[in-house]
């Protein structure tokens, strides 16, 4: 089964789930941070089969653009 973003995202920086909102992403979070978003790839990578590179890195910065992903999985 395919985690919902807002769970993954939650997982890989090691918050609560309700701390992530529509705004957060890259920057915009306490916990995403340069460090936070590497957790983040690698969680894509793990969860949904994304190779990361360096467009990965730059495209999937938020719970909107990685919940966009997700949709278009399920």
């Amino acid at each position: 089964m395919i985690p919902d973003p807002r769970t993954l995202i939650a997982a890989a920086l090691d918050c609560a789930s309700e701390s992530i909102d529509a705004d957060s992403r890259l920057g915009h979070h306490p916990a995403w941070d340069s460090v936070g978003h590497l957790g983040v790839m690698l969680a894509l990578e793990q969860h949904y089969g994304i190779a990361i590179s360096d467009e990965t890195i730059r495209r999937y910065d938020s719970l909107e653009a990685i919940a966009a992903l997700y949709r278009s999985m399920v």
